[in-house]
């Protein structure tokens, strides 16, 4: 007599996969999932402060910006420097354009995505580039904030080396599969520089924060230059 084969039953076999399923979420969900958003934000933020700096340059370029209309040197009789002024209503208005182009620039991203390759997320160097992608969008979060920052430092004999700084900060928000979190983009941009032959007077070198003073001169949003 033959012995009778047993078969599986249909409900072990249901168990089995919900058992594989339920390793595969978990897998992702504590093992991969943390260096998938790492590794977007750390692109994500790469991608938009890229983005950023093109269109501040950009907007330079555009605009033509020189030092000698930002900041008036003044000098007495004797030919010293007696006074340095900001033209702030000049600083101002580049403020409010770097913050309207860096936050075009930056919708424009919207309308792309970049993937990250499954083979880099679980960190083999030879299959970085190879496996399933993974989408990642970006989305602009809110107005791109603005604020210009000097800076004194000696650059020689009786010389002065004066730097008007641009500071942006911008939200994004990364989207992947199953989550989205939001990044803070800063990027800091020279925007000008000058070297002041002659002494300057101490009282503005040694200006908290420099000539502009402590925070900055300006902190605009593209909201503000709306109202």
């Amino acid at each position: 007599m033959f012995k009778k084969r047993r078969r599986f039953r249909p409900v072990y076999i249901i168990v089995f996969l919900g058992f594989i399923l339920a390793l595969g979420f978990w897998v992702i969900e504590y093992q991969l999932y943390p260096t998938i958003v790492s590794i977007a934000k750390a692109k994500a933020v790469q991608v938009s402060v890229n983005t950023v700096n093109k269109s501040v340059q950009a907007c330079l370029a555009a605009e033509k910006v020189r030092y000698q209309e930002l900041i008036h040197i003044h000098k007495n009789d004797n030919g010293r420097i007696a006074m340095m002024q900001a033209d702030t209503m000049r600083l101002a208005q580049l403020a409010a354009s770097f913050a309207v182009t860096a936050e075009n620039h930056l919708k424009n991203l919207e309308q792309d995505q970049f993937t990250i390759p499954l083979g880099q997320v679980i960190g083999s160097q030879l299959l970085a580039t190879y496996g399933p992608r993974i989408p990642v969008r970006i989305i602009p979060v809110g107005a791109v904030r603005v604020n210009m920052t000097d800076q004194f430092e000696a650059a020689g004999i009786n010389q002065t080396r004066h730097r008007i700084y641009l500071d942006l900060d911008a939200s994004v928000r990364i989207v992947i599969p199953w989550q989205d979190t939001e990044v803070d983009v800063v990027t800091r941009v020279p925007l000008v520089e000058n070297i002041i032959v002659g002494e300057v007077p101490e009282t503005v070198v040694t200006l908290d924060g420099g000539l502009l003073g402590r925070g900055g001169l300006f902190n605009i949003t593209e909201e503000n230059i709306l109202r």
